[in-house]
């Protein structure tokens, strides 16, 4: 493991940074460009860290150590650790201010969510750990996101703290009556999720303009992967695209088959007709 610092800052493509110092200690000064999760939290905040295969660049002295044995156990990513104190880091280099994101939104949101409205009220539904909702606060959106369940929700609140945002997230059950009023959201963000009963209801809930980013499992994830595998879960062919062209939509891009590996899903990005 022999990246230090100064060649970490002088390389031209630079590894992700990992900060495994306490968020006070982060605050003071860090690296530009540096994610922070302590040491001590790593087990919990895994999903925040980068995609599988990626190399992590881990500083926070004697702590960057331990945190690098604590990865290499589950062998997902190429580590280079820096036992350096931080008071030897280059002064003129430390920077302060929120973590820069390590972790990553879903690529296609970050492929076509410059087709919603710029600014607008976006709801991401069924939203899970939150990474989605706040990817889309720090691109300047104004993000609500609700959940089943309670983890799910406070880790978005984390997240979003952390980062220095602000999304709304809450907990209800998203099949409810109430939870898609007609006409209210500029745009709409569903992952990993699929009601049937709520298709009509999510484009109705979009105002004139307002766009529609979808994606989830096909049936061909519960044939070749069969994770999910319940039918009820997984989309047929074209499903997706036809049942929203149905509810008056207009289809922007659309996609179905293989998005990564072991995934098979369905892609959708649709407008509201104004």
């Amino acid at each position: 493991m022999s990246l230090g610092v100064e060649k970490w800052l002088a390389a031209t493509h630079r590894p992700a940074c990992l900060d495994v110092r306490s968020e006070a200690e982060f605050a003071a000064g860090h690296l530009p460009g540096a994610g922070n999760v302590p040491c001590d939290e790593l087990t919990g905040r895994i999903h925040e860290l980068p995609r599988r295969g990626e190399t992590l660049f881990i500083v926070g002295g004697k702590e960057a150590e331990r945190a690098a044995e604590l990865l290499a156990e589950r062998d997902r990513w190429r580590l280079e650790a820096c036992s350096a104190p931080p008071e030897t880091w280059p002064a003129a280099e430390l920077v302060s201010g929120p973590p820069a994101p390590l972790w990553s939104p879903n690529a296609w949101l970050r492929e076509h969510y410059r087709t919603l409205p710029a600014g607008g009220r976006v709801l991401d539904l069924a939203m899970g750990s939150g990474r989605n909702a706040v990817f889309l606060a720090l691109a300047g959106y104004r993000v609500e996101g609700e959940d089943i369940l309670p983890e799910a929700v406070e880790f978005a609140r984390s997240l979003a703290r952390r980062h220095q945002v602000a999304i709304e997230a809450r907990v209800g059950d998203v099949t409810r009556a109430d939870a898609l009023p007609s006409s209210t959201y500029d745009g709409i963000m569903v992952f990993n999720f699929l009601d049937r009963s709520l298709l009509q209801a999510i484009a109705a809930a979009l105002t004139p303009g307002g766009v529609l980013i979808y994606e989830t499992f096909t049936t061909e994830q519960g044939r070749r992967v069969r994770r999910p595998r319940n039918p009820q879960w997984l989309l047929e062919p074209m499903e997706l695209h036809d049942r929203m062209t149905e509810q008056g939509l207009e289809v922007l891009a659309y996609r179905e088959g293989e998005a990564g590996p072991r995934r098979f899903v369905g892609s959708l990005v649709a407008r509201r007709p104004a």
